[in-house]
C-alpha cells in the first residue's frame, strides 16, 4: 500500500486500541435481541517516512447490506 501523502511504501502494523491489549475491531448491531452483531478486524498501515496512518476494515463486504448506519 502506498502512502497517500508521500507515496512511500507503507508497513502493516498491529493497532491496539484498548486497555486489555486486544486488537481493535469494528462492530455493528441493529436494535433487537435476535439481530446478530457484525464484527471485523481493523488493519493498520503506517508510513515509515512521514508517519501517516491508514486504518482499513479487513472484510468490508460484511457491512454492505446494512440498512441503518446511524
Amino acid at each position: 500500500m502506498q502512502c497517500f501523502k508521500c507515496e512511500t511504501e507503507m508497513k502493516k502494523v498491529k493497532f491496539i486500541g484498548n486497555a486489555a491489549g486486544m486488537p481493535s475491531y469494528l462492530t455493528y448491531k441493529e436494535k433487537g435481541v435476535f439481530n446478530p452483531e457484525i464484527r471485523d478486524n481493523v488493519e493498520c498501515y503506517v508510513c515509515p517516512k512521514c508517519g501517516y496512518i491508514e486504518l482499513k476494515a479487513e472484510n468490508p463486504s460484511l457491512f454492505k447490506n446494512l440498512t441503518n448506519l446511524s
